[in-house]
């Protein structure tokens, strides 16, 4: 009688065996692909997400009253695909494109806040964007959150190089000064211009 509760536990065993072989598979592909490191950010640069003045307008042309937030870019509102049109930038996407055939590790780094990873994400599954990590803002600076992300992503994958897609003028100037303490080859992308810095 306690021969079957035996085979049921060696199965379980061999399950679990089975099971963190393959993890440890996985990660070993992963590991090995994820060497170089393609970083997108989301607003301005993957998607023509509205800008704040604009965006109001078109929220009270569309609701008849005007915008009852004092912020903009906190607000998952302003992710709403039912008032706005939030469309792709396809020079970014061929990009993102280009990075997927490469097997690079890909990153979604973004400024918003934590809470709006719903809408966010909602975005992204809407265009069949898929990536390894999506990072949003934990609340502090966004030039700092970036930063500190890629330091760390660098460190615990051992990367070899790091590309980044950025529209903020003023983020760049200041990623080109970073760049420089760092030990890895990145390259920066101002995608306004489509030129790397």
């Amino acid at each position: 009688m306690e021969i079957l509760p035996h085979i049921l536990y060696i199965r379980m065993k061999i399950f679990h065996f089975l099971k963190i072989s393959y993890i440890y598979f996985i990660d070993l592909i992963y590991n090995h692909m994820s060497k170089k490191i393609s970083i997108f950010d989301f607003d301005g640069t993957f998607f023509y997400t509205p800008e704040p003045e604009e965006g109001k307008k078109i929220f009270k042309s569309r609701f008849g009253f005007d915008w009852p937030h004092r912020g903009w870019w906190s607000k998952k509102e302003s992710l709403d695909q039912n008032t706005f049109h939030i469309p792709m930038n396809q020079w970014v996407y061929r990009e993102y494109q280009k990075a997927v055939s490469e097997n690079d590790m890909l990153i979604l780094a973004t400024g918003r806040m934590e809470k709006l990873r719903k809408e966010v994400e909602i975005i992204l599954n809407d265009n069949n964007l898929k990536f390894h990590g999506i990072y949003l803002n934990p609340g502090m600076d966004t030039f700092l959150f970036k930063t500190k992300l890629f330091e760390n992503l660098i460190k615990n994958h051992s990367a070899e190089s790091l590309t980044m897609y950025d529209d903020r003028s003023e983020h760049l100037i200041k990623f080109r000064d970073w760049r420089k303490t760092q030990t890895c080859l990145i390259d920066i992308i101002y995608i306004n211009r489509k030129i790397k810095l």
